[in-house]
């Protein structure tokens, strides 16, 4: 059973997060997206719908496969953690601060946010940042979850770390050079404090603050976008 949970993790990191990339971000659901918005690139609702998709075929799909084969999820790291990692508060907090310094680069604006608006206001703040989170959440079980603990129980520790840096260096290829060495040592973290943990939790936390900050600083640190708090009357 641990091999075929393995072979199936490993058929849902090869093809559902292609799937899902070339679903959401071309072909026809883009290009009715494209075409509402006249061919502007980064609408908000192109980007939420992706994100939603994001949940879908990396979350939602391989969780209905491991209970249609009678597996638990709380064997793949859809539980409570077994221990707590007090230590990871100053290291998100060191994640926001950072963030700051790199949202400011141009690299970074060219790329974030990725909705593309000028005017913010708070519900698009909002509705930007629940699907980033129920994004990470499927990505998060998917990769520090299925894949991860299904090549743990078959490989072990170290070489299923290894496996799940390399196919999520690769997930990061089409963000460039910089995002995706950088996937590795985070990678190498997230595996490990989600091995130490038995929980996909930490990981989604950690993730979820790095995406949330990077959006926020990049909103903030980019002078063609501000945020209206309140309606002009």
């Amino acid at each position: 059973m641990d091999k075929l949970q393995l072979s199936a993790a490993l058929l849902f990191g090869g093809l559902a997060f292609p799937l899902y990339y070339f679903l959401s971000k071309g072909g026809r659901i883009a290009a009715i997206f494209q075409k509402a918005e006249t061919g502007k690139q980064g609408s908000p609702a192109h980007l939420i719908v992706q994100r939603l998709l994001g949940l879908l075929f990396l979350g939602i799909l391989p969780a209905i496969f491991i209970l249609l084969t009678k597996g638990s999820l709380q064997s793949y790291g859809l539980r409570a953690p077994g221990s707590c990692f007090w230590w990871l508060l100053p290291l998100a907090a060191s994640i926001v601060v950072l963030g700051y310094f790199a949202a400011g680069s141009a690299s970074n604006k060219a790329m974030y946010p990725q909705i593309r608006k000028q005017i913010w206001n708070p519900g698009l703040l909002l509705v930007s940042a629940l699907s980033w989170l129920f994004f990470l959440l499927g990505y998060e079980f998917l990769f520090r979850g299925y894949l991860l603990f299904a090549s743990y129980n078959v490989l072990g520790t170290w070489p299923a770390i290894a496996l799940n840096c390399s196919l999520y260096a690769l997930a990061h290829m089409y963000k460039g050079p910089r995002e995706t060495f950088g996937a590795i040592p985070l990678g190498i973290l997230l595996c490990w404090i989600s091995l130490e943990s038995g929980s996909i939790l930490y990981a989604f936390l950690l993730h979820g603050v790095m995406a949330l900050s990077n959006e926020w600083w990049s909103i903030s640190r980019n002078p063609e976008m501000k945020v209206r708090w309140k309606n002009r009357t």
